[in-house]
Parts: structure tokens; sequence; C-alpha cells
């Protein structure tokens, strides 16, 4: 009978070894990081500009609404002067002479410098991760199995694919619209919306964080499918049971109750669900055993 062979034979080493092996990683992954943070924080004006689209876009969407809805009153009484509403008596004109400001405010003598800096950070780590991310796997693999390297292979680049997508599409979508309904849950012209920069960065990060987070419902499923945790079969069963927690989990990530809001939330993660029963019974499905094949 022939020896068997260690896969890992070839990369043992010392604790001092495994020691210097991590130092030297880090290192090269700090450099890394710093060299993307300076980058980043060289056109953190531009950068700062693409983080406000979605409170730009909906901004626009609220000035719409108060155009029609000035130029309805103007209708409906002839009397008014048009120049209460805009800022000359040409028809033509659709400029507020109140509108809302597209500009965030600064609340904090500091509000600026911080935010530039978390934006920095968040750019850095998206234009450095993939090296990061490769120094990291260099130094795991090492003491990985083949069949453990073919799984990391196989759902890291997925992972990172579906929790990417899901923050584009919250940054894109949701934020908008969320944005959109709150500032106008009490007439504009009652209360003028005025967003602060720090406000609006927490509210940015930890909505696409969150949805980006669901976005990994696919994985998690064929992960307790392939460990035996759960039937690949069961998820069917649980579809229904599904649905009203993904109700609830929009209900709870998203700060705004209106229909679409909850829609754009809720449609995507029962899209994913079904891609998670299809995935667990092709990933999930029990080998057969060898006489059963013979047969």
């Amino acid at each position: 009978m022939a020896p068997q062979t260690d896969d890992l034979e070839h990369t043992r080493m010392t604790l001092g070894g495994h020691l210097e092996e991590l130092r030297k990683r880090i290192t090269r992954s700090l450099v890394a990081l710093i060299l993307a943070l300076v980058l980043a924080w060289t056109f953190k004006e531009e950068v700062i500009q693409r983080v406000m689209w979605p409170w730009q876009t909906a901004v626009q969407r609220i000035n719409a609404d108060l155009v029609e809805r000035s130029e309805a009153s103007l209708a409906a009484d002839p009397q008014k002067s048009r120049e209460e509403f805009f800022l000359s008596a040409d028809p033509a004109d659709k400029r507020l002479r109140n509108p809302v400001e597209e500009r965030l405010s600064s609340f904090g003598v500091g509000d600026s410098f911080f935010v530039s800096l978390n934006v920095s950070l968040y750019v850095a780590a998206f234009l450095a991760g993939p090296y990061v991310l490769f120094e990291l796997w260099q130094f795991i693999a090492a003491g990985l199995y083949k069949h453990e390297k073919r799984l990391v292979r196989l759902y890291f680049p997925l992972s990172v694919f579906l929790f990417l997508t899901g923050a584009a599409f919250c940054f894109f979508l949701i934020v908008p619209s969320g944005l959109y309904f709150l500032s106008t849950t009490l007439p504009v012209e009652l209360v003028k919306p005025q967003l602060g920069l720090e406000k609006y960065f927490d509210f940015l990060s930890m909505m696409c964080l969150s949805i980006g987070a669901t976005f990994q419902l696919p994985i998690l499923m064929v992960f307790f499918s392939s460990i035996g945790l759960i039937e690949a079969k069961s998820y069917g069963k649980w579809r229904k049971h599904f649905i009203v927690i993904a109700l609830f989990v929009a209900a709870v990530i998203t700060p705004s109750p209106d229909a679409y809001t909850q829609l754009l939330t809720t449609a995507p993660m029962i899209v994913l669900y079904e891609i998670g029963i299809l995935l667990a019974r092709w990933r999930g499905k029990p080998r057969q055993k060898p006489a059963e094949s013979a047969t």
C-alpha cells in the first residue's frame, strides 16, 4: 500500500516563521492601504460629490413637486403673484424662490474633516481591498487542504460580488427613495428639509452595509446545506415564512415605510432566496454511494 502524502508538507514552518510571514503580509497590506488612502484624500472633493448623488436626486424630486404645487396654486387663484413662488413673473421660468438646497449642511466644527476622512477610508479599502485579500489568501491558503481551497475560490468571489451588488442597489435605488419619503413626510412648505453632512454619511453607510449583508443570503443557504445543517428541500417548504421574514427585515433596515421602498428592499431578498434554493439543491445534493452508482 502506497504511503499517503500530506498536502501541507511543503508549507510546514516554525512558529517564528509563521509570525515573520504574517508580519510581511501585514506590512505590505498596510502600505497598499496608506497609498490608496493618500490617493482617495487627494480626490476627496470629487468623491464626496459622487457620494452626495442620492441626496441630490431626492432634492430634485422634492423641488419638482414644489414647482408642480406652486403652478397648481397659481392656477387655482389667478390673483396670486407668480413671484411669490418663483424668481420671476415669466411663466417659462421654473426657478423656485425658496427651493430645497442640494448642498448638505455642516453643524459641527469637524464634520467636514471627519466625513472626508471616513469616505477616504472607504474608498481606500475598496481600492486596496483586492491586494489586501490576495496577501491574506496567500497566508491562509498555505494551511488549507486542496478541497478547502476549492471552496474558498468558489464562494469568496461570489460573496464579494453579491455584497457589492447589494450596496450598489441600495445606493442607486433604495437610498434616494428613502430620503425623498423621509423628507416629505410633512409638507415642505411647513418644514424645509435640511440634512447634516455627518448624519447623511452615517445613514448612507449604514444602509449600504445592511443591504450588502442581506445579499449574502444565497451563500449562507448553500453553506448550511453543504454542512448538512439544513436540507435543501426544507427551503422550499419555508418559502411563505421567509416572505414574512423578508417584509419584517425590510421594515427594520429601511428608514421609510412607504410601499415603494419596502418593495425595492423585499423583492431582491425573495429573488435571492429562490436563487439560494436552486444553488442549495445543486451543491447540497447528497452524493450517491459507489454501490448505488454501480446499480
